[in-house]
């Protein structure tokens, strides 16, 4: 007998239920075995066996289901969401035993977390970090390991920061601005603004190159660089999102002029009256710049940089960023020979303007 139905199977060896799963096998006259062939779900319940009304013995079947999903959301495998949005992840699955559900989150640089168990995964105010592989793990102590993958992208206005923050140049000299945007989706266009006006000069090249699939640059290079071109810069970029800017700005210093001084020697004395006398080598030559006989010497390091890093790090030196000057001297447009004990900083703060706008981030929520 089934005792979840009170179905009877059989009495004696005649089966009363025609299944083709469901045969009876006699031993002995006191023995009979009751067989049950590709079982299923169905086939789970109490089974009891009878002699004349007495209950003998009873069986609990219980048929183990391996987990499979019977819902979740997105259907598709990938989706985005605005920047400060709520993030609703979810899937629902069956087995027996039940199942435990957790979800692993995956960042772009592959670093994996386990950060919620349970069939529904709700994120607020989602930011650009948290892009990355969202992935739903069901589970239970007999079966293998089911997942189902949800690739999010998070839609941000764009990012931009120029590396330049304050710029000094002298009148003609030519002048580099490097501009970095970071977003998704990617960006429209890159504008340089003077004065709240679009930069239209001649003796002005901009260009626009792509990083990678989130990042470009733009390089504005002022050629000659003129009295009204001194002032504010803006770089704006937009998306279908909206438009960011950052500024910098460009001061005129003046040229440093070398003048050429006489060495004269001491005061003497003559008969009440004071004469200047040059010494021998003065007389041969006037006008002669000061020599020394005194070396000093001073340990340092070569840079090797585009231009616009070059502008921030005179930045940095000028507004004595690590408590003093660093640059021993400005070699050309891409060489800086520095003090050897600030290279460490100088990488250091590099890396800084970098992470403000890269978010290869592992941060979780």
């Amino acid at each position: 007998m089934r005792q979840m139905t009170g179905d009877i199977l059989s009495v004696g060896s005649e089966l009363f239920v025609y299944q083709s799963n469901i045969e009876l096998k006699q031993f002995s006259s006191n023995r009979l075995d009751l067989i049950l062939k590709s079982v299923n779900l169905n086939d789970s319940g109490l089974y009891t066996c009878m002699f004349n009304d007495e209950k003998l013995i009873s069986f609990l079947i219980e048929i183990l289901v391996a987990p499979h999903f019977v819902s979740y959301y997105p259907l598709e495998g990938s989706i985005s969401y605005p920047e400060g949005s709520s993030l609703n992840l979810s899937c629902h699955a069956f087995a027996i035993p039940s199942v435990n559900i957790s979800w692993i989150f995956k960042n772009k640089i592959k670093h994996s977390k386990s950060i919620h168990h349970g069939e529904n995964l709700y994120l607020t105010s989602i930011q650009p970090s948290d892009s990355g592989l969202y992935e739903c793990v069901a589970s239970n102590m007999y079966h293998a390991s089911i997942s189902r993958a949800f690739y999010v992208t998070v839609q941000y206005v764009p990012h931009v920061l120029i590396l330049n923050d304050k710029i000094r140049n002298i009148l003609h000299d030519t002048v580099v601005i490097k501009c970095r945007v970071c977003s998704i989706p990617q960006v429209n266009h890159i504008y340089w603004f003077r004065e709240n006006q679009q930069i239209i000069d001649v003796n002005i090249d901009i260009k626009t190159q792509i990083i990678d699939d989130q990042c470009s640059e733009s390089l504005m290079k002022i050629i000659n660089i003129n009295e009204y071109q001194f002032g504010q810069y803006e770089c704006r970029a937009d998306n279908i999102l909206g438009y960011k800017s950052d500024y910098t700005s460009i001061q005129q210093i003046s040229r440093i002029r070398k003048v050429k001084q006489k060495i004269y020697t001491d005061e003497i004395n003559r008969n009440g009256r004071t004469a200047l006398s040059y010494n021998k080598t003065q007389k041969r030559k006037k006008n002669q710049t000061i020599t020394t006989n005194m070396v000093n010497v001073v340990k340092g390091a070569l840079l090797k940089c585009d231009p616009a890093i070059i502008q921030y790090l005179i930045y940095l030196d000028e507004t004595l960023a690590f408590g003093e000057k660093f640059i021993l001297n400005r070699l050309d447009e891409q060489h800086l020979f520095v003090q050897s004990t600030a290279v460490t900083m100088i990488k250091q703060k590099l890396q800084e303007q970098i992470d403000k706008i890269s978010y290869d981030s592992t941060q979780t929520k």
